[in-house]
């Protein structure tokens, strides 16, 4: 079997109100698609969060793919991974992404297994926080109260709201009118996307060690100031969650080594895709560190199912991913006890509706 063409799209849906984190505002949902084709009929889907930059990259590097045996996931990955030639994090890494995802779909539909055995099958449903609680223009905290109040009603254990666009004494005050909300029936997370000094960052954890019984503190300082996320995993109680804007294994080699971490949001959509992705679950394993990817739930409920170190996996509704409602014939829900169970069939299980977002393509 070879691979004969890999066919690229980019997609853009906006957002009917504009979303804001502690650092960024997001208007649309932006999306690259790549499909993998073979000789023999067989295809694979794998997509990423990217925009026209990563489109460009993955026409870029199809030349290196075409003609090799698509089960050969490795011995691809080295060929892409060119340093020199296309970077060591950025788009580029995106597109290789997509395409790895492909072929590890496209694996698992050739051997008819879905991914989550094929990677290993530690378990068949795990545990999801559902991603929200922007920021956006008029959203008082009465509708952030209402946003938490309908996510608990869905019966998942823990949820995720923004901080670090405002004034500290103002999220504190959005934090505790979530906190009475979620009570004893679900546990909170709380996420500022690098949006702080050392200093604030350092502030906000010691008023979240008072409030006490925070699931986790994500990224609170610059991806990139390994040591200043360091020095919070030493002097506070509630745990550190970073990983997210980091890429391959040897950046996660480096987060580990730093000590940055409490818990690894390593996405196989950034990083390098689902090879990277278990280098660094693995990694992780070795120094009892728990795996709980950011990102797209219907491929990251293959990956965390499939290891023993996996811990939750983020879940994203219509209001957060604006183009998840118009994209899968086959979508994925939860179960009554508030987790996911990936899909079965073989491969990502995923049905994906090409004509249904076809209005929102853009290349």
């Amino acid at each position: 079997m070879k691979i004969t063409k890999l066919d690229f799209r980019y997609y853009s849906r906006k957002h009917e109100v504009p979303i804001t984190n502690g650092k960024y505002k997001y208007l649309s949902n932006d999306m690259v698609l790549c499909q993998a084709f073979t000789d023999e009929g067989i295809s694979g889907f794998g997509w990423v969060t990217g925009n026209e930059m990563a489109f460009a990259a993955g026409k870029r590097i199809e030349s290196y793919v075409l003609g090799e045996d698509p089960l050969n996931t490795e011995r691809i990955w080295e060929k892409l991974y060119l340093p020199k030639v296309f970077g060591r994090k950025g788009p580029a890494i995106k597109a290789i992404s997509a395409v790895d995802i492909a072929l590890w779909d496209l694996k698992g539909k050739l051997l008819g297994v879905p991914l989550y055995k094929l990677l290993g099958g530690y378990r068949d449903r795990v545990p999801v926080y559902v991603a929200g609680g922007y920021y956006e223009t008029g959203k008082s905290n009465t509708k952030l109260r209402e946003e938490m109040e309908a996510n608990i009603e869905k019966g998942v254990k823990v949820v995720k709201m923004k901080i670090g666009a405002i004034p500290i004494r103002e999220d504190l005050k959005r934090i505790e009118e979530v906190k009475k909300v979620l009570g004893d029936k679900a546990e909170l997370m709380v996420d500022a996307n690098n949006a702080y000094s050392r200093i604030d960052a350092l502030k906000m954890g010691y008023e979240l060690d008072k409030i006490g019984g925070i699931y986790w503190f994500e990224e609170p300082v610059s991806c990139d100031d390994l040591e200043g996320t360091a020095i919070l995993v030493d002097k506070i109680r509630t745990p550190i969650a970073i990983g997210e804007n980091e890429y391959t294994s040897f950046g996660f080699r480096s987060i580990i080594e730093s000590k940055a971490a409490s818990v690894l949001n390593a996405d196989a959509q950034v990083l390098g895709g689902i090879t990277e992705w278990k280098k660094v679950a693995n990694t992780a394993a070795a120094f009892n560190l728990q795996i709980a990817p950011h990102g797209s739930q219907e491929i990251h409920v293959h990956l965390v199912a499939s290891v023993s170190n996996g811990l939750i996996v983020e879940y994203y509704d219509s209001n957060t991913n604006a183009l998840r409602d118009r994209m899968f014939k086959n979508k994925l829900t939860l179960n009554a006890d508030g987790t996911v169970s990936p899909y079965e069939s073989p491969g990502l299980g995923i049905e994906l509706d090409l004509e249904g977002i076809d209005e929102f393509r853009v290349l």
